[in-house]
């Protein structure tokens, strides 16, 4: 019996967007796409924007909430942030957030359960979220500078994985990037290269995690099959393995 469904809407520095759905709730991980975009992509995956029920925001970074302000004028979902992510984006963005999200704190949505966790990001608080209903799991993080041991335990024995691949370390560092930005990339409050993902992968797998999709992948530093190679290095060819793409949407998932 399916417990519910998810599709990455898309993924990378030009907007992020997850949709997790069941037979009566419709929420996003994020909204970097703008509402006319966010509302295509839904579309794909035969889903309607006015359908939608709430947005969580991992963080303040504008390809993470760049629609936030016109999804919330037009369809009034509601806006779930932490403390400090609400600030800003009631500052910065004209967004009105709840700030209901806590680390470690999970809550209600419809029939799922949703649990922030804290990860390492240059951000005000950054989070990633594990998805649960009926059971089953999806765990996910899309903007970390690495993976300490109580994030990876969020991933572990998941039954479908959402995390980031952002850049090939070789091709950051001879690519075209200022330093100060290569830097900031490398740091730990950056973003994870494939090896890193990898690294966590491999601790993560467990008897019931069936599906892994690998995010936030830079287009001047990484490449799809790069960052696939280096996973399935790690895991092997089972769970399935998808790169999301900036420019369209992900196969959707079952879980369940």
């Amino acid at each position: 019996m399916t417990q519910f469904e998810f599709c990455v809407l898309g993924s990378g520095s030009s907007g992020n967007s997850v949709a997790f759905w069941d037979s009566e709730t419709l929420f996003l991980v994020d909204a970097g796409f703008s509402c006319r975009e966010t509302g295509r992509r839904l579309g794909l995956a035969g889903l309607d924007m006015a359908d939608l029920d709430a947005v969580l925001f991992s963080h303040e970074h504008v390809d993470h909430v760049g629609g936030s302000r016109v999804i919330q004028r037009k369809y009034a979902p509601r806006m779930l942030s932490t403390l400090p992510v609400h600030e800003w984006m009631d500052l910065k963005y004209g967004a009105v957030t709840e700030p209901v999200l806590e680390p470690g704190k999970g809550f209600g949505l419809g029939r799922f359960v949703i649990t922030p966790f804290e990860v390492s990001h240059d951000a005000s608080l950054t989070v990633g979220f594990v998805v649960e209903r009926g059971g089953r799991r999806v765990a996910m993080a899309t903007d970390l500078g690495h993976v300490t041991a109580r994030v990876a335990s969020r991933f572990k024995s998941a039954d479908a994985i959402i995390i980031e691949s952002n850049h090939d370390v070789q091709m950051l560092k001879d690519g075209p990037y200022p330093e100060f930005l290569k830097k900031r990339i490398l740091g730990k409050q950056g973003h994870l290269s494939n090896a890193q993902s990898a690294e966590a992968l491999a601790g993560a797998m467990g008897n019931a995690t069936r599906h892994v999709l690998l995010a936030h992948l830079s287009r001047e530093n990484n490449k799809p099959e790069i960052a696939l190679d280096e996973s399935r290095k790690a895991i092997g060819k089972k769970p399935e393995v998808e790169a999301a793409s900036q420019f369209e949407i992900s196969n959707i998932i079952k879980i369940g």
